[in-house]
C-alpha cells in the first residue's frame, strides 16, 4: 500500500527521538537518516496486490495505525495490538515516518484505517493517530470509576492531547466536574476554548500549595480520577489528592527514566487507590472507535490544531515543540 501524505501531524516523541534521549532504551532509529512523524494520513495511491478489499482502494482517504507489530502473539489475539511483544513498530523511532510525500505501508492494509467521512483529512492526522487516540485510551480506563459530581483532573494540557481528553470526559463523563492543571494559564484557556469552559482550573506554582488548592475546589473530597500528561514529577504530588477508590491514569512520559515516588505508601492501600498505565494510542480497535466518533461529530479534530506548515518547515515545527512555544498541535502538509 502506497499512501500519498495530506498530513503528517509533529508529536512530543518526535523530539524525544530527535534529541536522542530515548537512544539507552532503544527509542533510537534503526538506521539514519531518519524520517520522522508517526501521525499519518493521506490517500491510498497504489495497492499492492489483489488481496487488498475495495475498502482501501486507490484514491481512498486513510489514517496509518502507528503501533505496527510484526506477528501475532497472545496480546493481539486478546486486542492489545499496543502491548504486543513483537513488538509494536512505532514510526517514532523504528519506521520511516510521514514528513514525506508518499509514506510505503509495511507490509499489511490492517494498519489503515478507511477515513471516508473525514472532511479534514490532514488535520485528522496528529489528533486522530496518536494525541486524541492515547487521551481516549486513557479515559476511557478511568470512566468506570466517575461517579456523577465527582471531580476529575487532566494535568497537562497544551501537548499531548489536553483538549481531546478534555473532550473525552465531557462525552464519557458527562456530570463529572473537570479540573484543569497546567503550568501555562495560555493552555488553560485555550483547552477551555475548545470544550465546554472548565469547571475549574489551576496554574501551579503561581496556586501556591497545589494540594490545597485541589482540596477548596473539590470541597474536600479530593480527585475521583486523574488523566496524567506530563508523567514527570506529578505522581508523588497528585496521588495525594486521589480520593478513596479513585483511579490515577499515568499516560505522559515526560519523566521516562526518572524516579517519581509515592509516599507514603500506606494510604494507597488503606484508600484503595488505583494507579494504571495507559501506553501509547491505544489498540487498533480504539483506533477505530476514534475515528467513527470524528465522523459523527462527537469530538472536535481540527481546532486542537493550532498550525500547518509545508514539508520544509517540519525542522522549525520540531524547534518549537522542543522550546515549548506550542500549544495545540503542529501538522506538516506535504
Amino acid at each position: 500500500m502506497l499512501i500519498r501524505v495530506v498530513g503528517a501531524g509533529i508529536c512530543h516523541s518526535d523530539v524525544h527521538v530527535w534529541e536522542g534521549v530515548w537512544s539507552s532504551t532503544g527509542g533510537a532509529p534503526r538506521r539514519l537518516p531518519h524520517i520522522q512523524s508517526h501521525e499519518i494520513a493521506g490517500v491510498v495511491e497504489r495497492v499492492g496486490g489483489e488481496r487488498v478489499p475495495d475498502a482501501f482502494r486507490e484514491g481512498t482517504g486513510v489514517l496509518v495505525y502507528a503501533w505496527q507489530w510484526e506477528h501475532d502473539d497472545m496480546f493481539t489475539a486478546e486486542g492489545l495490538t499496543n502491548l504486543s511483544d513483537s513488538p509494536p513498530l512505532s514510526q517514532a523511532s523504528t519506521r520511516t515516518g510521514g514528513f514525506q510525500e508518499y509514506y510505503l505501508v509495511p507490509p499489511h492494509y490492517r494498519y489503515l484505517i478507511n477515513a471516508s467521512g473525514i472532511s479534514d483529512l490532514a488535520a485528522a492526522a496528529p489528533p486522530l493517530t496518536c494525541g486524541g487516540l492515547t487521551t481516549y485510551r486513557a479515559v476511557r480506563k478511568a470512566a468506570p470509576y466517575v461517579r456523577p459530581d465527582d471531580y476529575v483532573a487532566v494535568i497537562g494540557l497544551g501537548g499531548l492531547g489536553g483538549a481531546y481528553a478534555a473532550q473525552y470526559i465531557r462525552k464519557f463523563c458527562p456530570q463529572a466536574n473537570l479540573i484543569g492543571i497546567d503550568m501555562k494559564e495560555s493552555a488553560v484557556d485555550f483547552v477551555s476554548s475548545i470544550t465546554p469552559p472548565l469547571d475549574s482550573h489551576i496554574v501551579p506554582p503561581h496556586d501556591g500549595d497545589v494540594l490545597s488548592s485541589i482540596r477548596a475546589e473539590t470541597h474536600g473530597s479530593g480527585l475521583r480520577a486523574v488523566i496524567d500528561l506530563v508523567g514527570s514529577g506529578t505522581l508523588s504530588t497528585y496521588i495525594r489528592a486521589l480520593a478513596k477508590g479513585g483511579i490515577y491514569v499515568l499516560v505522559g512520559l515526560m519523566g521516562s527514566g526518572k524516579t517519581d515516588t509515592i509516599s507514603p505508601p500506606g494510604s494507597t492501600v488503606l484508600l484503595e487507590r488505583n494507579i494504571s498505565g495507559s501506553y501509547v494510542g491505544g489498540t487498533l480497535a480504539e483506533q477505530h472507535e476514534v475515528v467513527a466518533l470524528a465522523r459523527k461529530g462527537v469530538i472536535d479534530y481540527r481546532k486542537p490544531v493550532t498550525a500547518r506548515m509545508p514539508l520544509d518547515d517540519a525542522y522549525a515545527g520540531l524547534q518549537a515543540l522542543h522550546s515549548g512555544q506550542v500549544l495545540g498541535r503542529q501538522v506538516v502538509t506535504p
